[in-house]
């Protein structure tokens, strides 16, 4: 069960982008994809952990197709009651579209296992400058981020208005070293 405070967050970040229009949305992931394509972390990386965005996320779509045209290697989550998080490749070619959670089928998709990836970029619903990272409450990449190769790096991809002044944070959440968001690359731990 999610505190009071963490629902309250939730809450306040639901209005806060039910106000963001549409086209400052896109503009916003484009800046986001423009900054991070510049980093020396995603230059280097062969194997990147993905997502597919949903529609209030900042959008994954170009991201993933740039990292085709790169020669890199995508790994998308799949959430496994048992195991949590998994990840598996997906090949080049058209992505769904949806309004919805779409996941890798494991019967047509190739498992990478977490140490083999080498970055990842994970979604959230705010973040703070302490690098407390509020998810949507099922703990699914705060328990993946936990089985990845310390070699890896991460950073949490955000619309600036998703910045919070100090969230509440559980024992059990993972920290964010490093957010994108429109304004920049930003370190925080």
């Amino acid at each position: 069960m999610a505190s009071p405070a963490k629902i309250a967050a939730r809450e306040e970040i639901r209005r806060r982008l039910a106000e963001f229009s549409l086209q400052a949305r896109r503009d916003a992931s484009e800046a986001i994809l423009g900054i991070l394509q510049a980093r020396p972390e995603w230059k280097s990386a062969s194997v990147l952990g993905l997502y597919l965005s949903l529609p209030d996320e900042p959008e994954t779509r170009d991201l993933i197709r740039l990292s085709w045209q790169h020669g890199k290697r995508v790994a998308l989550p799949k959430t496994d009651i048992r195991h949590g998080l998994t990840w598996w490749e997906i090949q080049s070619g058209p992505l769904p579209n949806l309004d919805t959670l779409w996941e890798p089928l494991p019967g047509k998709h190739q498992a990478v296992p977490p140490e083999n990836i080498e970055g990842f970029c994970v979604p959230g619903r705010a973040f703070d400058h302490l690098g407390t990272r509020l998810g949507r409450g099922g703990g699914h990449y705060d328990r993946a981020l936990g089985q990845r190769s310390r070699r890896a790096w991460v950073t949490g991809l955000f619309f600036s208005l998703q910045e919070m002044p100090n969230l509440p944070r559980e024992e059990h959440d993972a920290f964010l070293p490093q957010v994108v968001t429109e304004q920049g690359w930003r370190s925080l731990l």
